[in-house]
């Protein structure tokens, strides 16, 4: 009887244990940093990550895309570096947020509105992983011509 309450006191002893070492503390991104990397879409495409001069928790973030189209003006579209707004912000290391950018440089006239949901966190203090998926408007003389989404989320790796 007493051999057994010392097994299960021991037991309850290292769970407990294992629980406190598995809790750690949450990784804060430097600032300062300028962390890039390429979005393993299909067609990958490049983004980056600029956290605040002073906070790192601040990012400011530019975002690639690769979709199928839908509509009369383009079949794929694919996109990097696009410059997103608002500012994304870092809690206990993780970060989710829907972001949008617009992009003037498709030709023809054309422009693409462009709408991402970013999630991940930081794994170091300048290292983070994401994933990245979204949808686009493209837009000739102020009408819509093409509606574009990417198949699934895609998974990014930043880094200096």
């Amino acid at each position: 009887m007493v051999v057994r309450r010392l097994a299960l006191l021991s037991a309850v002893l290292v769970l407990f244990g294992a629980g406190a070492a598995v809790a750690a503390e949450p990784v804060q991104p430097r600032a300062g940093l300028y962390l890039r990397g390429e979005i393993k879409f299909p067609r990958p495409q490049s983004m980056y990550v600029m956290t605040g001069e002073k906070d790192g928790s601040r990012l400011t973030v530019a975002l690639g895309f690769h979709g199928k189209c839908t509509g009369g003006g383009l079949s794929e579209l694919f996109s990097a570096n696009v410059a997103a707004k608002p500012v994304v912000r870092v809690r206990d290391g993780r970060f989710d947020a829907t972001v949008t950018g617009v992009s003037r440089r498709l030709g023809e006239g054309r422009t693409g509105h462009f709408e991402w949901t970013f999630t991940g966190r930081f794994t170091e203090r300048d290292v983070a992983v994401a994933t990245v998926s979204g949808t686009a408007e493209i837009r000739k003389d102020g009408k819509t011509i093409s509606r574009c989404k990417t198949s699934k989320p895609a998974s990014v790796r930043l880094a200096r």
